[in-house]
């Protein structure tokens, strides 16, 4: 299997258009996708507990390759087929996971955002994700953001939102979580059914 992708997260308050019809960023993502270094598909979605919010998720090969199409002529013209779906404002994070993000490709993705209370605790959050990841069989995976190694990306995939809570109410999962929470601030924790879209 290749590398592991750098992810692009993009999470914003979303346009009525877009909550009408995600379909409508296509002009964005048929650019993007002749980028050199992008890894369609594409993913798109509101989040299920509140459509207001937004998710973009694109895989690079590396950060240089997306900082090198943010710095090309051509940006200007992905941000302004970008406006239709975003209502709001927008924060963009980079992550690279422990292993590949097939958790984008299932019907519900859980999108959890996390910082550290202490940076001493790192090595435990890490050990408690990574026992979490090898148990899913990474349909969970975890990363520190490029922008901040005090904050942690976490995506999951499940077959549906009552899937998830069922799963980490049983005994093991629910202990892991409970001490995880006691180590790292909870800043996000909500769930899309993300579309992907590979482009013309």
């Amino acid at each position: 299997m290749s590398t592991i992708p750098t992810t692009e997260i993009i999470i914003f308050e979303t346009s009525e258009d877009f909550r009408k019809d995600v379909s409508i960023l296509r002009p964005a993502f048929d650019i993007v996708s002749k980028s050199e270094g992008i890894r369609t598909p594409v993913y798109s979605g509101t989040q299920i507990e509140n459509p207001t919010t937004g998710y973009l998720f694109l895989n690079w090969d590396s950060l240089a390759h997306h900082q090198a199409v943010m710095a090309s002529p051509s940006y200007g013209s992905v941000l302004e087929t970008l406006k239709p779906a975003f209502g709001g404002p927008s924060k963009m994070h980079h992550v690279i996971f422990n292993d590949h993000p097939i958790a984008l490709e299932q019907p519900v993705t859980e999108v959890l955002l996390i910082t550290l209370k202490d940076p001493s605790h790192r090595a435990e959050v890490f050990d408690i994700l990574g026992k979490i990841s090898d148990q899913t069989k990474k349909m969970i995976v975890f990363g520190p953001t490029l922008e901040d190694e005090n904050t942690i990306i976490v995506v999951g995939g499940w077959e549906s939102v009552e899937a998830h809570w069922k799963t980490v109410a049983n005994p093991e999962p629910k202990a892991a979580i409970e001490r995880l929470f006691v180590l790292v601030n909870k800043d996000h924790l909500f769930h899309s059914a993300l579309r992907s879209y590979a482009g013309n």
